[in-house]
């Protein structure tokens, strides 16, 4: 891990922490163990990088009100560009994935590579704490920033859309549910469905649980424009 840990700048206190932000769930489930993979660590990265993220951008762009701050963090939180911090890193010669999805490509997924950055960053902020993965994740999107194109990316971001559009009207926020996920662990599709008001909306479909609630959040934004005035 020595070479990964010169590509971050920084040393881990925790190896178990680095080696568990690498391992997928397909790899852990083949050795019997349901927990030392890195999903948890996912869920926490996710947060750290809007905190982090929300904090620079207010500080480069100070007079930037919430929503043009909102389309810019939209910009930068989305599986390509994880994916592609993820490629710069080499994270995918690290990554412990099971043999299934090792056949599939698992290393080359998109989907599988921005988890992994989300995860490597919950590890960094839990082994480290928040001055070490706000310094990490500054300098990682530094250069992204500089070139960013917040209204061309925040047309793809459909969930951003979508709950701009439920606040200004509502005054709620949609809520999404999977409904459903189907096939094996390396190769799963998942079905959202997104609610407004209580009420169910529509459904989206994707290979990752982000890119159906993307899906379902478009199919969403089209029914409610129809029924706008």
């Amino acid at each position: 891990m020595n070479e990964l840990e010169q590509k971050l700048q920084l040393k881990f206190k925790s190896s178990e922490m680095l080696a568990r932000a690498l391992t997928h769930k397909s790899y852990a489930h083949e050795l019997g163990d349901k927990t030392g993979h890195n999903e948890k660590l996912e869920f926490l990265g996710d947060a750290v990088l809007d905190l982090v993220l929300g904090e620079y951008l207010m500080e480069l762009f100070a007079s930037d009100g919430e929503g043009g701050l909102s389309k810019k963090r939209a910009s930068l939180v989305n599986e390509e560009v994880l994916s592609s911090l993820a490629m710069g890193l080499g994270l995918p010669q690290f990554l412990n994935l099971g043999k299934g999805e090792t056949s599939t490509g698992g290393a080359q997924k998109p989907r599988l590579l921005a988890s992994a950055y989300e995860a490597l960053v919950g590890a960094i902020f839990l082994d480290g704490g928040f001055v070490v993965v706000r310094d990490f994740v500054r300098r990682d999107f530094s250069k992204l920033i500089e070139k960013l194109d917040p209204v061309q990316d925040y047309e793809r971001d459909y969930k951003t859309r979508l709950q701009e559009l439920m606040q200004k009207e509502h005054k709620e926020a949609p809520i999404y549910e999977i409904l459903s996920e189907e096939g094996p662990p390396h190769d799963r599709t998942f079905t959202v469905c997104v609610r407004v008001k209580e009420v169910n909306v529509t459904t989206g479909v994707g290979r990752s649980k982000k890119n159906a609630e993307q899906a379902a959040a478009k199919k969403a934004i089209e029914i409610l424009s129809k029924e706008r005035p």
